[in-house]
């Protein structure tokens, strides 16, 4: 009964009875015996009662041995469920809809099945399986999840992949369909999550699936871009620009493989917080991360830059947090032309969400900066993306493992998970921050790993590398400097570079708003 595209699909051990009317699900995996299945039932039942998914007429039975009219508690059961026969959804979504009633219909079949995912991941961090054959519609197109598992969330990392999978097998899925469904589900993202960062995490996951090249690369760029592009803002608005949602086209980045690009807009813009200057890849590029509201760091090194003719640069998040310069930061590098993205403290802060990735002294400055900074500057953060990706390097704030791309930190017991990453994703380089710690570490041709701090360090010999330029306004390898890095593409190489500067009128504003003692003395050890 259970086959590859038919009606029933799932496990091996599961068996399935179904009439015209009802469909008997018998879980021959659950080996339990009439004991156990009293318990495990309640809590089952308890589950799904709160879920408040399945059908309202599923129903959970067991069928156990007797002997002389008694139940032998300790012989095995078998376990089972009736439900209503239901249309499954993947079989309702295989062909294609004719009329534009059956294209409403459509679409409205998927709202519903993103939305009852979304919801109960928001609400109990599980997720559903993605899978359209664990979804069934009534005869009012009522839709249940007819799967009697969940699973752990995993952050949109399964959904990404689901939608890839759509994307591949729906031949009929054309552009105004896939346009009309990446409005809808991001639309569900900010209602449900109320994060913009979750629109970017699943764009760049689906752009790292695998598709084919032709038209269904076009539908998967083309949702990418749907859901990056800025929610209300309109084209030539500059506003959208401020808030951090609009990048230079493609062609001009310089970069051999603009397909290879996430998070393009729907005029076939990549997404980042920056403003109208163009990227040239053939010269070099400042990487800055971790200025943490350090206005005298950050001064340091953009004078610098100035002298040496460098104009373009990445900011790899945590504009701010720490430090007590955060609206001078936020106004300087908002004119800086700079890439600019998100950090763990730049979301948090925005958000105002201090219970996640904060230590006790990190949450004191958190709320503290969100009191400071304009609802404009703290809209510019909330809407700067998590994610600058291109054929050659990646930019975030925490590592390439971490599918909000902030959190995850990169050193001695994460970096290899890491280079894997980078080889999955066919990405050289990733550039990062977070660590607060200069140095590199690299994958040779033959597999082996190194851990480089040198001031100057050549690349040609890595397949993948993660460097980090260290921190320019909270340092933590003992030095007490603004440091940055140089990245010269034409040198194949990372110039770590760091600047002294004078850090007691920092240390005196920290002092004066009361931030704790730690935060300021580290200031003059750089740890």
């Amino acid at each position: 009964m259970l086959s590859v595209n038919g009606d029933f699909t799932g496990r091996p051990e599961t068996q399935i009875y179904a009439s015209n009317h009802e469909v008997v699900k018998i879980r021959r995996d659950l080996r339990l015996t009439a004991r156990q299945a009293d318990p495990w039932l309640r809590k089952v039942l308890e589950r799904e009662c709160k879920l408040e998914i399945h059908h309202p007429k599923k129903t959970w039975f067991y069928i156990y041995s007797e002997q002389d009219g008694v139940k032998l508690q300790d012989e095995e059961v078998l376990i089972g469920n009736i439900t209503p026969r239901l249309r499954p959804l993947h079989k309702f979504l295989e062909l294609k809809p004719g009329t534009k009633q059956a294209r409403a219909d459509a679409l409205q079949a998927f709202s519903e099945m993103f939305r009852m995912y979304l919801i109960k991941a928001q609400e109990f961090e599980v997720k559903l399986d993605e899978g359209l054959s664990n979804y069934a519609l009534d005869a009012d197109s009522g839709l249940f999840y007819v799967d009697d598992e969940l699973y752990e969330w995993d952050k949109f990392i399964s959904f990404s992949m689901m939608l890839g999978v759509l994307i591949r097998k729906l031949d009929w899925l054309d552009r105004d369909f896939a346009r009309a469904l990446a409005k809808d589900l991001g639309k569900q993202l900010d209602q449900i999550f109320g994060d913009l960062n979750y629109r970017a995490s699943i764009a760049y996951q689906l752009r790292s699936a695998f598709m084919p090249a032709g038209k269904k690369r076009d539908i998967a760029n083309l949702i990418c871009a749907t859901l990056t592009d800025s929610p209300g803002g309109q084209k030539g608005d500059t506003s959208r620009i401020s808030m951090g949602w609009s990048m230079p086209n493609a062609a001009e980045l310089s970069v051999p493989d603009a397909d290879s690009i996430a998070g393009l807009n729907a005029q076939g813009q990549v997404l980042s917080g920056r403003s109208e200057q163009t990227l040239d890849s053939a010269r070099p590029l400042a990487l800055l991360a971790d200025v943490h509201a350090n206005m005298p760091a950050l001064e340091s090194v953009l004078d610098w830059l100035q002298q040496e003719g460098i104009e373009q640069g990445v900011v790899l998040g945590d504009l701010v947090g720490y430090g007590p310069d955060a609206i001078a930061v936020v106004e300087r590098l908002q004119s800086s032309g700079f890439y600019i993205i998100k950090g763990n403290h730049d979301h948090s802060i925005a958000l105002g969400a201090f219970d996640r990735g904060l230590s006790k002294n990190a949450r004191y400055v958190a709320e503290w900066t969100r009191e400071q900074l304009s609802d404009e500057q703290l809209k510019w953060l909330k809407r700067l993306p998590p994610v600058l990706d291109t054929a050659q390097w990646m930019a975030l704030h925490g590592s390439p493992l971490d599918p909000e791309f902030f959190y995850g930190y990169i050193y001695e017991m994460t970096y290899r998970e890491n280079l894997d990453k980078l080889g999955e994703l066919q990405r050289r380089l990733c550039f990062h921050g977070h660590s607060h710690m200069p140095g590199l570490y690299g994958r040779d041709a033959e597999g082996q790993d190194r851990h480089r701090t040198d001031e100057r360090l050549s690349l040609s010999d890595f397949q993948h590398a993660l460097i980090c330029p260290g921190s320019v306004g909270q340092p933590r390898n003992g030095y007490p400097s603004a440091q940055f890095a140089i990245y010269d593409p034409e040198q194949d190489e990372v110039v770590l570079k760091a600047l002294t500067y004078d850090h007691a009128p920092v240390v005196e504003r920290m002092r004066a708003a009361g931030f704790p003692a730690e935060l300021y003395r580290r200031l003059d050890r750089g740890v």
